[in-house]
């Protein structure tokens, strides 16, 4: 999970740049999902991606889709957003609908 705010004013521009944004996560291995979420009332978003392991994880950090993911709008993140703080957590206990 990555845990971001979005520039005072920017919150519009940021949700919009992550809805038309090339994300090339389902080309990588072990990728099983992602989520943005915004805090209630809040500037903060979590950005959560689910993978099958964290070395899937790691591989999708060294992979060329990541790369292409993160280069195009280098310059717009700056301007969008801040406070980057990567968090990652195992999952314990899971629940689905039967």
């Amino acid at each position: 999970m990555n845990v971001v705010s979005a520039a005072e004013g920017k919150a519009a521009e940021f949700e919009e740049a992550f809805r038309t944004r090339e994300s090339h996560l389902a080309e990588v291995d072990g990728f099983l999902g992602f989520e943005l979420l915004r805090r209630d009332g809040e500037n903060e978003y979590l950005v959560s991606s689910k993978w099958e392991s964290r070395e899937a994880f790691h591989g999708w950090l060294r992979s060329d889709a990541f790369r292409k993911a993160h280069s195009g709008d280098a310059g717009s993140r700056g301007q969008l957003s801040h406070g980057n703080e990567v968090r990652m957590y195992d999952v314990l206990q899971s629940e689905v609908p039967a």
